[in-house]
């Protein structure tokens, strides 16, 4: 029964397979190869602007707080919404603002690049910048990495396709099963499964290309069904993933500051605020410093994350993330990567595992190298679907 389910429903699978597959094909293409350019984005980004992302000279180590106030005196105008302030060796402090422009119907977001060792403007670029000259084309492909350069719109767009791709994946997979299963046979089933493994030298294009598609698929699936899965997470995480994960598996709510033996509430500076979300990730086991925080726009609190001596993001499950209260000086919300339920764990690797950082710069080369290989399994299913179509319009001329 089993093996006539599976011959009955195959037919179906490889129309769906075949129909998904043309249906994303441009999408998936845009996604792999941005994606794989967008897996070194930081370094190729600062070989095509070295005058803005490296230092001018060392870095002074400037607290927080005197960023900020030398930023807030060369641009007095500019809401200050992000600040990596602690960055790599030999790189300049990155800082994101947004800035109310004469004439301009909304205000416009910058990234302002400054001299670490005193917090010198050293340059500045529009973050919505377009297209291809150097200083826009990095920010540029990542937006059609994960929008299309489309906005809300093609955020959706990519979130709905990546579910579609999760699907496929799992029906290629199906469709790479030996057709006729021996169940009380498994070395027979083994030894025909592996031809679907392999690539067969010497034939036609057509027969190359159905085993390029079929092998890379098969060598890289987990790869590729976690980057299409962690892909529905960063694009519609609030909307459908992590409802769905908190639904289906156990999570815990963010740690929050333990009350009862903290000091009376008191608003603190920047540099206090630092100095609080350091001292409260020591106590979960992590002794690097903050690196970047974020600034809520009304001055309410600050969100430190990057907790790296370097300013590189630290390979795994990621960086802590927690917010502060400026005005009370209490720990609101807090993550720390490994800690929680299995739901918490699932939530955390997804960016990590999208980006490759979760295997630190091996883990970026194998995102890298997958997203040129979904470039060759798009371009190969349509050779293929291009190539079995052809005999019937042969048996049936206009």
């Amino acid at each position: 029964m089993a093996v006539l389910t599976l011959k009955t429903i195959r037919p179906t699978l490889v129309r769906m397979h075949r129909y998904t597959g043309l249906l994303l094909a441009a999408i998936l293409f845009t996604a792999g190869l941005t994606g794989s350019l967008c897996a070194f984005q930081g370094e190729i980004d600062a070989a095509l602007n070295p005058d803005l992302f490296r230092a001018a000279h060392p870095d002074g180590h400037l607290a927080l707080s005197h960023v900020v106030s030398r930023l807030n005196a060369q641009r007095p105008a500019a809401q200050i919404t992000a600040l990596l302030y602690r960055p790599a060796p030999g790189h300049a402090i990155e800082a994101f603002a947004t800035e109310d422009r004469p004439g301009q119907p909304a205000p416009l977001e910058t990234e302002i690049f400054l001299d670490p060792s005193d917090g010198t403007i050293q340059g500045m670029r529009a973050t919505e910048g377009c297209c291809l000259n150097r200083r826009a084309l990095m920010p540029f492909l990542y937006r059609v990495h994960y929008s299309l350069d489309l906005g809300r719109t093609g955020t959706w767009i990519m979130g709905l396709s990546a579910i579609l791709w999760s699907v496929d994946c799992v029906v290629g997979l199906i469709l790479t099963l030996p057709p006729r299963p021996a169940p009380l046979r498994p070395a027979g089933f083994w030894r025909r499964w592996g031809k679907s493994w392999k690539i067969a030298m010497g034939r036609s294009s057509i027969r190359l290309a159905f085993d390029l598609h079929r092998a890379i698929s098969l060598w890289l699936l987990i790869v590729l069904l976690g980057v299409a899965i962690s892909g529905v997470a960063l694009a519609l995480g609030d909307e459908i993933f992590n409802p769905v994960v908190r639904a289906v598996l156990p999570t815990t709510p963010p740690i929050a500051a333990v009350q009862a033996d903290t000091p009376p509430p008191r608003a603190v500076t920047l540099d206090e605020a630092e100095a609080i979300a350091a001292a409260f990730t020591r106590t979960h086991g992590d002794r690097e410093p903050p690196a970047a925080v974020l600034l809520a726009p009304d001055g309410s609190s600050a969100t430190f994350y990057l907790f790296s001596h370097n300013g590189a993001p630290p390979p795994g499950l990621g960086s802590a993330r927690l917010s502060v209260d400026l005005k009370t000086g209490r720990v609101t919300e807090a993550e720390i990567p490994g800690q929680g339920r299995l739901g918490n764990l699932v939530l955390q690797m997804q960016f990590p595992w999208h980006s490759g950082e979760i295997a630190g710069l091996f883990g970026r080369i194998v995102i890298c190298t997958s997203g040129l290989a979904v470039c060759v399994l798009t371009v190969t299913g349509v050779m293929i679907w291009w190539r079995k179509r052809k005999p019937a319009r042969t048996r049936h001329p206009r």
